[in-house]
C-alpha cells in the first residue's frame, strides 16, 4: 500500500473519530445541569450524557455508558449523580440503583441500591450535599440518604393524595434539608418531617418541575392550574412571578440555572425541546427542537 494511500485511510478514520461523537438527535430529556462553572451544560437522555458547550453537542463517553440516566445532578466538587437504567452494551444490572462518575461522565460506577432502584426523581439538598432523597419508580417509594448516597433509607410516607411514584417534582428548601416541596398533578404539598407526613400547600397550581435559586429559598417551577408557565417565586413557592415562559402541549420538566449569572436559565421539556434565557425570561431562544439541536452556547 502506498504511502499516498495510507495518509489518506489515516486522515479519513481520523475524521470519522472525530465525528462520531457529534449529536444528531437525542430521545427523552432525563435530566438538565450546568457544569459548575456555567461554561456548558449537560442533557441525562435515554442513550447517555450529552455535553453542550458554546461550539457543539456532543455524546459523551463510550457506548457500554450510554446509560439511560434518570434523576442526573452534579454536586459542588463537579462529581455526577444518576440512576437509571443500563445500556444494552453494559454488563451493570437493570435497574441501575445510585450510580457516579467521577470523570464528567465517561464511566459510571454504582455505588448503592444496585438492580434495586430506578429513581427518577433525585434531589441533593443545598443546606448539606450528603443528604439526598430519590424517588423510586419501581415500586413506588421514597428513600433518603445522609452520606452522599451510599446508604439509603426507605422513608413510609403519608398524606400524598397520590402513590409518592406520581410525584413529578421534589424540592428542599435550601437552609432546611427537612422541609420539601412536592408537585403533583393534584396540587402542590409540603412535608416539615422529611417526606414522612404530607399536607396541602398550593392545590390551585401544580409543577411537573422544580428548581432551587440562590440560598434563601429561591424557586423556579413549571406550573398549570390557575398560573400556567414558567415561573419563580422568593418565599418557596408561596408567591409566585412569570418568567414569560408558556408552551401549548407541552411541559418543562427538567430546569438548570447558571451558577454564577443566575439570570440565565435552561429548561428541558417532554417534548425533547430545549430553551434558553440569558435575561431573566425576557426573551427564549431554542437550543433544540423536538430533540434535533438547533444551536450550542454561543
Amino acid at each position: 500500500m502506498g504511502k499516498i494511500t495510507l495518509m489518506v485511510i489515516l486522515i479519513l478514520f481520523l475524521t470519522a473519530c472525530g465525528q462520531s461523537d457529534e449529536v444528531g438527535s437525542f430521545m427523552h430529556v432525563h435530566g438538565l445541569e450546568f457544569d459548575k462553572e456555567g461554561n456548558s451544560f449537560y442533557l441525562a437522555t435515554h442513550h447517555g450524557l450529552i455535553h453542550v458547550d458554546e461550539s457543539s453537542w456532543k455524546q459523551v463517553g463510550e457506548e457500554t455508558e450510554h446509560h439511560d440516566l434518570m434523576g442526573f445532578t452534579i454536586l459542588e466538587d463537579g462529581k455526577m449523580i444518576s440512576s437509571g437504567h443500563p445500556s444494552y452494551r453494559s454488563e451493570l444490572e437493570n435497574p441501575l440503583g445510585v450510580i457516579v462518575s467521577q470523570d464528567e461522565g465517561e464511566t459510571w460506577e454504582p455505588i448503592a441500591l444496585h438492580g434495586k432502584v430506578d429513581f427518577h426523581v433525585l434531589h441533593v439538598s443545598r443546606e448539606n450535599e450528603q443528604i439526598m432523597y430519590g424517588i423510586d419508580s419501581y415500586h413506588s417509594e421514597l428513600y433518603r440518604t445522609a452520606d452522599g448516597g451510599y446508604e439509603w433509607q426507605q422513608v413510609n410516607v403519608s398524606g400524598l393524595p397520590v402513590p409518592i411514584g406520581e410525584v413529578y417534582a421534589l424540592s428542599s428548601h435550601p437552609q432546611k434539608a427537612e422541609l420539601l416541596l412536592a408537585g403533583t398533578g393534584l396540587g402542590i404539598f409540603v412535608s416539615e418531617d422529611g417526606g414522612q407526613n404530607w399536607e396541602e400547600y398550593k392545590t390551585e397550581i401544580f409543577s411537573t418541575a422544580f428548581q432551587q435559586v440562590g440560598q434563601s429559598g429561591g424557586l423556579i417551577a413549571y406550573l398549570f392550574g390557575e398560573k400556567e408557565g414558567l415561573y419563580i417565586s422568593e418565599d418557596f413557592g408561596n408567591t409566585w412571578s412569570s418568567l414569560n415562559l408558556q408552551l401549548d402541549e407541552d411541559a418543562v420538566t427538567y430546569i438548570s440555572v447558571h451558577p454564577v449569572f443566575e439570570s440565565e436559565i435552561i429548561v428541558g421539556t417532554s417534548q425533547q425541546n430545549i430553551y434558553r434565557t440569558i435575561n431573566h425570561g425576557e426573551s427564549w431562544e431554542v437550543l433544540a427542537s423536538e430533540g434535533e439541536p438547533i444551536k450550542a452556547l454561543q
